[in-house]
């Protein structure tokens, strides 16, 4: 029970010190013509490092909710797993701002914590009083948060558009989980995209309100600019396919009910990116970028059902298959960005490690090396290469991310705050995603096979 307590940690209570309203709407005072933009700066690391606790802690949080409910076998370790996020989101507060304020938000955090432990057991137990008492609870901590919010940040998070904010992200945390337990698993997955999404909201915000509030220890450097919003973008993207990958290879390992929908959430993370890509490139770079794409979810789909039936050689073929494709793609990436293969053979190769490395521990039965090492491995790696993609289309296109040559109407990034990029920056991204598909997973094709 004390597990299931742990169930549903929710980082909207990170927005204790980060007024929604604090975004880095002016770009400074930097002289332009001698600055060079870039993906990574003090603010837009302290951004990309709270986008990786916060979504993270809501995959592992969905991830938990469902497995605690289920009396699934790895419940407890993904539980762990979240307990070990929870300690570094509660190490970067007191990075800032001592033990006495990372002592305040773990007493805080732990309530928050609580009530959804006692929605899980309350659904898992078929108890209607608890529910609606852990509804109640959550309710009231709404109230209590935002008024705690209003006081620590002086008003810069009025307590009404503190209760908006809160309540927003307890609805996506209940609403993914209330669904799953309906048995409703599209509105499920889709509910859990708009949450995991929602987290990179939070990053932004609360990473300009802590760079604000300190500026020179983050250089006076701003969150938001072209560049650091393409780093954000592709880090998101990168790391909701992980998880989706991941989870979808778990579900369709075990033949669980909610796999096609699982795998229904992975193409959509796709379909954006190749949305994106048939928007600038029209039919044909779609046509282009397809076969790439595919020929990755194929082998991955193939070490699954080699699993599934106990294949070895069709294991064997899979991962040689994987190693082919290290290759092949690496040489694609050099001519295509200039990253030297070796490089890009290093890091492919590592992002197929991750994903085989989580999967391989899962069918195995190592639940602690499938959540709190394989899995937070790989999910952090996501937004190494997030760096590192964003890195090479800026070094490339630096007058496209030039702060001054933003438009004074961005186009929608979905990361909320300022959305500083322009439409010639999508294309470069777009470009470099189709450089990239060896770096993340598509749908598993053995779905048919269920």
């Amino acid at each position: 029970m004390k597990m299931m307590k742990k169930a549903a940690l929710t980082s909207c209570a990170l927005l204790v010190f980060a007024p929604t309203v604090a975004m880095a709407d002016d770009h400074g005072d930097h002289d332009h013509d001698d600055y060079s933009p870039t993906v990574s700066t003090p603010a837009a690391d302290l951004r990309a490092d709270l986008d990786q606790l916060f979504s993270e802690h809501f995959a592992l949080t969905v991830a938990f909710m469902q497995k605690a409910f289920d009396g699934a076998e790895d419940a407890a370790q993904a539980g762990a797993a979240l307990d070990e996020n929870t300690a570094e989101i509660t190490a970067t507060i007191e990075s800032v701002y001592g033990s006495e304020g990372a002592d305040e938000f773990n007493r805080i955090w732990q309530s928050h914590i609580d009530f959804f432990g006692d929605m899980v057991a309350a659904e898992a137990e078929g108890d209607e009083e608890a529910r609606a008492q852990a509804e109640a609870d959550l309710d009231n901590y709404v109230d209590e948060f935002s008024a705690f919010l209003d006081a620590a940040t002086e008003g810069g998070l009025p307590q009404e558009a503190g209760q908006e904010a809160i309540s927003a992200h307890v609805e996506d945390v209940s609403s993914t989980f209330d669904s799953y337990v309906d048995g409703e698993f599209m509105e499920a997955y889709e509910n859990f995209r708009h949450g995991f999404h929602h987290m990179f909201d939070i990053g932004v915000n609360l990473g300009g309100a802590i760079s604000g509030q300190f500026p020179e220890d983050f250089d006076n450097t701003e969150v938001s600019t072209p560049a650091a919003d393409l780093r954000a973008h592709l880090n998101h993207l990168l790391s909701e396919h992980f998880f989706l990958a991941s989870f979808t290879m778990q579900k369709g390992f075990d033949g669980a009910e909610d796999f096609d929908f699982v795998s229904w959430a992975l193409d959509e993370n796709t379909a954006d990116l190749t949305e994106t890509i048939g928007s600038v490139y029209g039919d044909d770079g779609v046509e282009s970028f397809e076969p790439i794409w595919q020929s990755h979810i194929d082998f991955f789909g193939d070490m699954t059902v080699a699993a599934i039936e106990d294949d070895a050689d069709a294991r064997t073929q899979a991962e040689a298959d994987l190693e082919s494709y290290v290759v092949e793609f690496s040489a694609f990436l050099d001519e295509a960005t200039g990253i030297p293969q070796e490089a890009g053979e290093e890091e492919i190769r590592s992002h197929v490690a991750d994903v085989t490395n989580t999967f391989d521990a899962y069918t195995a039965g190592e639940f602690e090396r499938t959540w709190s090492d394989e899995f937070r491995h790989g999910f952090h790696h996501m937004f190494m290469l997030g760096e590192v993609l964003g890195g090479a289309i800026v070094d490339q296109n630096p007058d496209m991310f030039a702060a001054d040559s933003m438009p004074e109407e961005m186009p929608a990034t979905g990361l909320g705050g300022t959305a500083s990029n322009t439409t010639f920056m999508w294309a470069m991204l777009t470009a470099f995603i189709a450089a990239a598909g060896a770096l993340v997973l598509g749908r598993k094709k053995w779905s048919s096979q269920q």
